[in-house]
């Protein structure tokens, strides 16, 4: 017999050692399962991050080009005003040449005619006036002497007038080159700044295009990292899915074994129950027969002394009774449960936060668990906002208290599911399915 309960122990000890193996491989997978949550955090932030420098780097590209745009349409404008002033530069200086040339003419005229007036002069005034006077009155006639004065008066006169036009010509002449002048420097000046502007505008602008080939390669590159970030968000997506699968391979293997410790713990009690109630009856007979004997020398003690006795038996009664107790839900493991319903199924219904607050209270029951809530949470490996610290904020903002109601109907014994185990359902686990978790 004692070596039939040696045997049962050694089986016993060879399943926990091979559940708790099962846990510790589960759990490192559970592991395994955060750091890729975290990874994929990361990397969603960093695509966050990198998108919007994207966006910031657009508008600097778009603003440079509109910078761009707008320097090439005010070089494109002054351009064709450095134009008009070169051409008008050209005719201004085109129109001092003529009126350079006009003036050599008007001097030179003014010169010949100056020439011919001294020549009449002198044939005039440097004749001894008793010639001119002779040459009057040799006219003949009074007519004819008047004639040869008006004559002498006319010439005269002519002279003075040719020579005044002249000199006001000459005059004139000579302001319209000084005005061209004038107005050639003035064009030179504005040429100059003019081009001064536009070799401005081309200095700005080539900056730009150097900053928009800039913008343009740091745009390039953060695109490239974009897409790296996306390629590594889906594959470390992809790996979350296969750890998710394994994880669930192993919750089933480690449920399985649950089962079956808990069918050997089942059958173990049961002999145990059969053995000591075996004794127990075994103990009664032996008291009854004990009982018995007593009597019977009682009565032969009464007949061998021939007094009457009275025999009383009290027969004590023992029993092996069980009182299954269940302790009573404190305000601390209310607040417990309904954080952690809170933290995995905040976002779902009452009915799948019913559901995550049965599995906790499933493994309270389970022999294959912690038998508290706080031992069932803070288990490690098992949440991942325990893992990750959400749950201690969560805890410390009093977030439970939205998911109260679901906590406190778990405690008072209902339940939705008979489940051990929960995941998200990505598809790749059979069991039941409720709101965004698949339960089994």
């Amino acid at each position: 017999m004692k070596h039939k309960r040696k045997i049962c122990s050694l089986a016993f000890l060879l399943s926990v050692s091979i559940l708790c193996s099962s846990h510790v491989h589960a759990t490192a997978i559970q592991d395994q399962i955060d750091n890729t949550g975290e990874k994929i955090d990361e990397l969603e932030h960093a695509l966050d991050q990198e998108g919007q420098k994207i966006s910031a780097y657009e508008k600097e590209k778009q603003s440079m080009e509109a910078e761009i745009a707008s320097g090439q349409e005010k070089i494109s404008r002054l351009s064709k005003e450095l134009d008009d002033t070169k051409a008008a530069a050209v005719h201004t200086q085109e129109e001092i040449e003529k009126t350079q040339k006009a003036l050599r003419q008007s001097q030179a005229d003014s010169k010949k005619q100056y020439g011919q007036m001294k020549q009449r002069i002198r044939f005039l005034y440097e004749n001894s006036s008793m010639d001119m006077l002779t040459y009057i009155l040799e006219a003949g006639s009074m007519p004819e002497a008047l004639r040869r004065v008006n004559y002498f008066q006319a010439v005269m006169s002519y002279d003075r007038e040719k020579l005044d036009e002249f000199k006001a010509t000459t005059n004139k002449i000579k302001q319209a080159k000084k005005d061209l002048v004038t107005q050639k420097a003035e064009l030179e000046t504005l040429e100059s700044r003019q081009t001064q502007k536009l070799e401005e505008i081309h200095t700005a602008i080539s900056g730009l295009k150097s900053r928009l080939g800039s913008k343009l390669a740091q745009i390039q590159s953060s695109q490239e990292l974009l897409a790296r970030y996306e390629q590594d968000l889906q594959q470390q997506k992809q790996y979350e899915q296969e750890l998710e699968r394994q994880k669930a391979e192993e919750d089933l293997r480690r449920a399985e074994e649950i089962r079956k410790q808990e069918e050997e713990l089942k059958r173990k009690r049961e002999e145990e129950r059969r053995r000591q109630q075996e004794e127990q009856e075994r103990k009664e007979r032996e008291a009854q027969a004990r009982q018995e004997q007593e009597r019977r020398q009682q009565q032969s003690s009464s007949a061998d002394s021939g007094s009457p006795g009275s025999t009383g038996s009290s027969l004590g009664s023992s029993s092996d009774g069980s009182s299954a107790g269940s302790a009573a839900a404190s305000a601390g493991d209310l607040e417990l449960l309904s954080t952690i319903i809170y933290c995995e199924a905040g976002n779902q219904s009452y009915e799948g936060q019913l559901a995550v607050g049965s599995v906790i209270m499933n493994r309270v029951a389970s022999s294959s668990f912690p038998n508290s809530i706080s031992g069932v949470i803070y288990q490690s490996g098992q949440f991942s906002p325990v893992a990750s610290g959400r749950f201690a904020h969560a805890l410390a903002a009093g977030l439970g208290s939205r998911c109260e109601s679901a906590a406190q109907a778990v405690l008072n014994g209902e339940r939705n599911v008979d489940c051990l185990y929960f995941r998200i359902d990505h598809g790749v686990i059979d069991g039941l399915v409720i709101g965004e978790h698949v339960f089994y």
